[in-house]
């Protein structure tokens, strides 16, 4: 049996490097050599807590599902796809069959499979079989580290689709985070208004502007209420994008938003005890949107790159080596104040 490297997961801060078989593509399937590995927030979640909301680290797990790679091997019955062929990777494989599915939501399917979440491992490993329509061909000019950020990118786009955000409004969004500036970047293709970022570290919101932000809010100097209200006449932003996922942030976007706007969530929070802002839900009539994954996003994503109509390299601020994996999770575990999306290449 052949075998291969992979970072084994344990929760608690612990990683340990094993070998484990390497996998064989079935039918329907790519073998995909990974060379670029995306570090997420819900890695975080399972490296240190060990859990996100009902997933629980229960059995070590091959963590990662932000990754780009090359094909290395073909399963029965795939057609059109060759060894060597540069590729992204969706990394989840929903049902293909039920109601949500078959309606283009797959990303509510039931049956879910997701990279690194409990019970399917991920990829920060050496090789992954993968359904054949799940992995995009990547443009000759993507690095594969630009490819590895193509997942997080697709979720700022998500967010655009279920906030329903039109041209020219107004935006704020909370948070310095990748996922926040994959959310502005997002805003300034789509042509919003004004795209004010709250944060607190000077570093991430010079970032923030160059990712597109028109205006930056510290607040740690700042009144962000005051401020926010000052450059929307008064009202607030029609949309306010929660990309921190803290029980402050969450209740802030209620002060920030306008009268019958839309909140749109993308913060990841590990627990379900967050109460809700009732009274000023319904006396302002706020709108709030979740963003779960992603659906039929990916070739438009990459495609908004090849042709440059979005640029998510700023973004890039670490990379590590393979056999630096413990190292990379904790420097962004402990270190985070100077890191923003950290890239393991094989």
């Amino acid at each position: 049996m052949e075998t291969m490297r992979a970072w084994m997961a344990y929760g608690q801060e612990k990683m340990e490097l094993k070998e484990v078989p390497t996998p064989v593509p079935g039918p329907g399937e790519v073998l995909v050599k990974i060379r670029a590995v995306g570090i997420c927030g819900s890695d975080m979640h399972f490296y240190k807590e060990g859990r996100i909301g009902q997933f629980v680290v229960e059995e070590p797990i091959i963590l990662g599902h932000e990754c780009a790679g090359e094909i290395a091997g073909i399963g029965a019955g795939v057609e059109g796809r060759r060894i060597g062929e540069r590729v992204v990777v969706e990394p989840g494989i929903p049902c293909f069959h039920c109601h949500d599915c078959k309606t283009g939501r797959y990303h509510f399917c039931n049956d879910m499979k997701f990279m690194g979440t409990p019970p399917t491992d991920g990829c920060l490993c050496e090789y992954v079989a993968w359904p054949a329509e799940l992995v995009h061909r990547m443009p000759d000019g993507m690095s594969y580290e630009e490819g590895a950020m193509v997942e997080p990118f697709v979720v700022g786009m998500q967010a655009m689709r279920n906030s329903r955000i039109r041209f020219t409004d107004d935006a704020v969004v909370i948070g310095t985070g990748p996922i926040a500036m994959m959310t502005i970047q997002s805003l300034k293709v789509i042509g919003a208004n004004k795209i004010i970022c709250v944060g607190r570290n000077p570093w991430k919101l010079e970032l923030a502007g160059r990712m597109g932000a028109t205006h930056l809010i510290d607040s740690k100097e700042e009144d962000v209420k005051k401020r926010v209200k000052e450059l929307t006449g008064g009202y607030g932003a029609m949309h306010v994008f929660e990309a921190v996922g803290s029980d402050e942030t969450f209740w802030q976007t209620t002060e920030l938003v306008r009268d019958g706007g839309t909140v749109t969530l993308l913060g990841l929070m590990a627990h379900d005890h967050t109460p809700m802002p009732m009274a000023s839900v319904v006396m302002h009539g706020i709108s709030f949107v979740p963003v779960i994954r992603y659906s039929n996003l990916f070739a438009e994503a990459i495609g908004s790159l090849e042709y440059k109509r979005a640029d998510i390299m700023p973004v890039l601020s670490h990379t590590f080596g393979f056999e630096q994996g413990q190292e990379a999770f904790q420097k962004v575990a402990h270190d985070n104040r100077e890191v923003m999306k950290t890239i393991i290449l094989m």
